[in-house]
């Protein structure tokens, strides 16, 4: 009876009890009874002195780890280490502890990582394993000890064994993306031909992530490499493929302009990890998602994504990967105009190895924003082109990564430099192409600063255009405040009135104050003037158009006459008519003037 049980428990002394645990454990294992109930036995009695009970807790932390229960693996690998007397076997076990603990924080393992170095001194530690460590060391900014570590595995002379000759193939790749300086401590493939296979299907799957994440940052985005990315995606899960995988396949997508394809993955993968127990990747993830909302336009999602990571994880066990997370955070909190908080974030200590690594080029970014919208400019010119410094010293300089060119352009323009800013541009514009329509799309509207005024127009709605198809709201927002503003110079009010009309609706839902405040004081709105935009706004949630009526009325919302309408879409201006008439009276609109609201109004209710 539980109730008897539970008495008889609760009078049985500690050491008693203890010791019963190590019988039971005895005969368990002698009868082979499974791994998790005997390790479970062990745990509990504290006294583990046989030689079988190393591998039966290496067993049951396999199981544990593979069904997502991080925290039993995590306590049976802690014990197996305090009992194992076999040095490679040791090495084995804290190898394997270390990529547990890393599941649920980074920062865990960092006791372990110098009794692994010993290990790996006196050739006790797998080549395999010690390239672990070095990650592990990298993470943590120890670039001097990770440069040992692999100076040590003589990796110079090549490796021997198909599973160290796999893990190199996949950790050249890996180590360009993340780590460029380390790089040269790593033979090349030129160096080193090995035609053998991989050893397994997720040491495979990782090398075709890296190379296909790699390809993107150093040659620009494809279809092959967004392809690969989407296939390894749709093959693979957390535990089976590891964090590497997934990070390198969802960042091929976001660098490669394709964050509407690279977020569904993320946010799945997201709970996945949640699931399994496992805080650190979700964590990880996180930051992901956040990259790729600054990259859709959602700065409240960028935000919460950002304040998820670091809340999962502190800041102080990030190591150089928390600048990751607060760039991400510093870009939306300074579009959002809430410049004081981004103060904060650039008040946190950061590790000064970050700015060797790739998350260093993304925290120099937003920096440089946030220099730029208070004022700074002389900063913030720096920040951008010590960034294309770094870039172009690695071998990364790509827009889809970071597209300091037209950062550094945007500076110049308000320090005066028109000049140096079209040089800029276009050397930026040139390194685009139709594989990437968010890059080339802000840097036309950049360009478009620099050059004639009666030449804006039509760059700018080019520009509108491109964004629009790229799904970024924020810089779609500021594509079309700028074609505002050009209109208005050009003293064509209505069309200036119409085109600010729709800017400041994305902008507003972006949350971006800075912009929707500026479009008010430019275009003579009240302080209330965006309530009176809301309430002009007509109920249209059960309008529904037709695929003809819709694009004539999008085109028409963005300012574009009934003629360069009928152009554009290949139909007669009379047709054109037609489809707005229909357009106007479903939407219930009188005039060109209310599309705008409309146009908005029936996206956000479809």
């Amino acid at each position: 009876h539980p109730a008897a049980r539970a008495a008889v428990l609760l009078d049985t002394g500690s050491e008693r009890r203890a010791e019963l645990h190590g019988r039971a454990a005895g005969l368990l294992h002698a009868g082979g009874g499974a791994a998790a109930a005997t390790a479970e036995h062990l745990l509990a009695s504290g006294r583990v002195e046989e030689a079988w009970t190393v591998p039966v807790l290496e067993e049951a932390a396999t199981l544990a780890l593979a069904e997502g229960r991080v925290g039993q693996a995590v306590e049976y690998l802690r014990l197996a280490c305090r009992v194992c007397a076999d040095g490679p076997r040791l090495a084995r076990i804290r190898t394997a502890l270390v990529r547990a603990e890393w599941r649920i924080n980074p920062g865990a393992p960092t006791p372990h990582l110098t009794e692994l170095t010993t290990a790996l001194h006196r050739g006790h530690l797998r080549p395999s394993d010690g390239l672990v460590l070095a990650k592990a060391l990298l993470w943590h900014g120890r670039f001097e000890e990770a440069r040992d570590v692999l100076s040590r595995l003589g990796l110079e002379s090549g490796p021997h064994d198909p599973e160290t000759a796999a893990e190199l193939r996949t950790t050249r790749p890996w180590l360009r993306c993340w780590y460029a300086p380390l790089l040269a401590h790593v033979p090349s493939a030129e160096e080193e031909p090995d035609p053998r296979p991989a050893p397994s299907t997720a040491v495979s799957w990782r090398l075709e992530a890296a190379t296909a994440l790699d390809s993107v940052l150093s040659r620009g985005p494809s279809e092959q490499a967004v392809a690969e990315a989407e296939r390894i995606l749709r093959t693979s899960r957390l535990d089976e493929t590891g964090m590497d995988t997934v990070e390198s396949a969802l960042l091929a997508l976001t660098y490669g302009d394709r964050a509407d394809r690279a977020a569904p993955w993320c946010d799945g993968l997201i709970a996945e990890a949640a699931a399994r127990q496992s805080p650190g990747r979700q964590a990880r993830l996180a930051t992901i998602r956040a990259e790729i909302a600054v990259r859709q336009g959602d700065l409240p999602g960028a935000e919460r994504y950002a304040r998820q990571a670091l809340e999962i994880i502190p800041a102080g066990s990030w190591g150089v990967a928390v600048g990751g997370a607060l760039a991400s955070l510093l870009t939306a909190l300074t579009a959002m105009g809430r410049h004081d908080e981004a103060a904060d974030q650039l008040n946190l200590p950061v590790p000064e190895a970050m700015l060797q690594s790739r998350y260093g080029l993304h925290y120099l970014q937003a920096r440089g924003r946030y220099q730029l919208a208070t004022g700074h400019l002389n900063a913030a010119l720096g920040d951008f082109l010590a960034c294309g410094e770094l870039m172009r010293q690695w071998g990364l300089d790509v827009p889809g990564l970071v597209a300091w060119r037209g950062e550094a352009a945007e500076a110049m323009l308000q320090l005066g430099d028109r000049d140096g800013a079209r040089r800029l541009l276009e050397e930026q514009l040139a390194m685009v192409d139709q594989c990437a329509p968010r890059a080339r799309g802000v840097a036309m509207r950049q360009l478009a600063a620099t050059g004639d005024l009666r030449q804006r127009p039509a760059l700018l709605r080019k520009a509108a255009d491109v964004l629009q198809e790229a799904g970024d709201r924020y810089e779609l927002a500021r594509a079309l405040a700028d074609l505002a503003r050009t209109y208005h110079d050009l003293g064509e009010l209505r069309r200036a009135r119409l085109t600010a009309r729709r800017a400041w609706m994305l902008a507003e839902e972006c949350q971006a104050q800075p912009l929707t405040r500026l479009l008010g004081v430019e275009f003579g709105w009240s302080s209330g003037g965006d309530q009176s935009a809301r309430e002009s706004a007509p109920a249209v949630s059960d309008a529904v158009l037709s695929d003809a009526e819709c694009r004539v009325a999008e085109l028409a919302a963005h300012g574009y006459t009934n003629r360069e309408i009928a152009k554009r879409l290949y139909v007669t201006v009379s047709t054109v008519e037609q489809h707005l008439t229909r357009a106007y009276r479903k939407l219930r609109v009188s005039s060109r003037v209310d599309l705008p609201t409309a146009m908005g109004a029936l996206t956000r209710a479809g």
